[in-house]
């Protein structure tokens, strides 16, 4: 009988021993740098078993901590703090106009429900292995409610509370962002993608407070994973209302890219840009049917970039915006038409024979911008000599200048309309 007592007694002390729910072997520490990680476990266990306890008995309900927000009186708010962001990872899905990304918010707010003794519980933070254990702000997507909630990921990630009661916790998202896109610049199109985060069970109680005034400077962005070009002026974090409640908050979280996509751009303007020069230069070949000739390879040429452009046009087009290369593809293929028909017309003119030659004073104008104009000029024509009123070769004269002068004009008109297209 004695020796079970003992046993008993025995069992009971190294049972009590084990499970030290107070961890009182803590007031032996001097210095928590020199506990081992197994036994600083341990001594937050013990801490986070104190704290429900006390907030069990502060609100009357078991699992307090767990199940209710820090606040007890009725109208009272709890101010979430913003303190930054990052953008960790996105890619574009170009047929439906969603960027996904991935990223996180650094958040804090205030439990006084997480205060003890620093100098007692020889530490002054408290790590939560578990977002479970403590009650946190529903701060998800806007879309939680639709059918979009499948892909959409929000969740807390490295909570810990100080002494004061000051928690912090990594705020990790997955979202899906609408983007408005603009085309102008296309192939370096711009786009801003935005999505929402806010409460939907604590509405008017969950209240934003941002780190820094200006937005602009609390999403970092450095160390982004893309094959876009961020673009800072267009990257917020910005404090709104909820839609249709103005007594609810919620934060927009905007991002601005730029394609970067430097070997597009080269193969869709490469070609036009050859084909313009081809232009240009076609009046420096000299005779009517051989401008004609450049013309329509040039034109030719403008034709085949400009299939090989719509290739690359976007699945489900443009929409409102016209992309100015679209535009100087247009503009050019304009103006070779307009210079072919020039030449056209003008060498058709010339090859009529005239017996009336045309007024002396042309007849010299012509022949002093033929003289030092630096486009093409034409033989003079060959006659039999029978007949003293064949006018030809002075036509012809008066024609060259006139083409000479047409394709000047043209020239200026391009250059000026490609430099207000370009700006």
């Amino acid at each position: 009988m004695v020796r079970s007592l003992l046993l008993v007694l025995l069992v009971t002390a190294v049972v009590t021993a084990a499970y030290d729910i107070d961890c009182k072997w803590k007031s032996n520490i001097s210095d928590i740098e020199d506990v081992a990680h197994h036994k600083y476990q341990v001594l937050e266990e013990c801490l986070f078993y104190k704290l429900t306890s006390e907030a069990d008995r502060m609100q009357d309900k078991s699992n307090a901590l767990m199940m209710l927000p820090p606040t007890v009186a009725a109208g009272e708010t709890l101010e979430v703090q913003v303190l930054d962001g990052s953008i960790t990872e996105m890619w574009m899905n170009e047929v439906f106009k969603e960027m996904n990304i991935n990223g996180f918010l650094k958040l804090s707010w205030k439990d006084r429900r997480l205060r003890w003794n620093p100098e007692e519980w020889k530490t002054e933070n408290l790590r939560l292995k578990s977002m479970g254990r403590l009650w946190s702000p529903d701060i998800n997507s806007d879309k939680l409610q639709t059918g979009s909630q499948s892909t959409d990921f929000v969740n807390y990630h490295d909570i810990q509370s100080n002494y004061n009661g000051n928690v912090t916790a990594r705020l990790e998202f997955r979202m899906k962002a609408q983007c408005t896109i603009d085309y102008t610049e296309y192939p370096n199109d711009r786009k801003h993608c935005c999505f929402n985060l806010q409460s939907t069970l604590y509405k008017r109680y969950v209240k934003f407070i941002m780190e820094h005034g200006d937005g602009h400077e609390m999403l970092n962005t450095k160390n982004i994973r893309t094959n876009w070009h961020v673009d800072p002026s267009w990257t917020w974090i910005m404090k709104l209302n909820q839609d249709n409640d103005n007594r609810a908050e919620r934060l927009e979280v905007c991002v601005g890219v730029v394609r970067k996509s430097s070997t597009l751009a080269v193969e869709l303007t490469l070609p036009v840009l050859i084909s313009a020069l081809i232009l240009l230069l076609a009046p420096f070949f000299g005779k009517f049917n051989q401008q004609i000739y450049v013309k329509m390879f040039a034109l030719l040429l403008q034709f085949m970039s400009f299939q090989f452009l719509s290739e690359k046009t976007p699945q489900l087009g443009f929409g409102d915006n016209i992309p100015k290369i679209y535009i100087f593809y247009a503009f050019t293929i304009g103006m070779t038409v307009l210079s072919l028909i020039a030449t056209v017309m003008i060498s058709a003119m010339s090859r009529v024979k005239r017996k009336v030659p045309p007024a002396h004073r042309y007849t010299l104008l012509a022949s002093l911008l033929n003289a030092n104009l630096c486009c093409g000029s034409e033989e003079e024509p060959t006659t039999d000599g029978t007949s003293s009123k064949d006018a030809t070769s002075d036509w012809l004269q008066v024609h060259s200048a006139l083409n000479n002068i047409s394709s000047i004009l043209l020239i200026f008109i391009y250059i000026i309309g490609a430099i207000v297209i370009a700006f």
